[in-house]
């Protein structure tokens, strides 16, 4: 049986809206940042959205500094164990914006991190 034979149409138009790079990304940044967001200085809120296939968006108010998560999401090699989201590179970043490059997948992804302060 295969179940992708149950899909219809309109379903398999709308994954190929979803289920994007950019998504995954997403995916596997919410999985890094599950606590460091909520921790003894918690953020106020946190939106993170695809923008396109090939850009990602995560945006938060107070809460961790900018450089924190940015170090905290960045792949890093300790001793041969990656930790940090695989293939993620750091390319700039400020007090309150960063934009990093997934090079995760077939098409490369753009991610932007922004901080914003109450």
């Amino acid at each position: 049986m295969n179940l992708t034979e149950d899909l219809t149409e309109q379903e398999r138009a709308l994954l190929e809206l979803t289920a994007t790079p950019a998504a995954t990304l997403l995916g596997a940044v919410s999985m890094a940042l599950r606590t460091t967001l909520f921790t003894e200085d918690p953020a106020a809120w946190v939106d993170m959205w695809q923008a396109r296939p090939d850009l990602a968006r995560i945006e938060w108010m107070d809460g961790p500094e900018l450089a924190e998560v940015v170090a905290h999401l960045a792949a890093k090699d300790y001793e041969g164990t990656i930790e940090g989201v695989p293939g993620l590179r750091i390319t700039s970043y400020d007090d309150h914006n960063a934009k990093m490059h997934w090079l995760g997948s077939a098409t490369p992804v753009v991610l932007h991190l922004t901080r914003q302060l109450s």
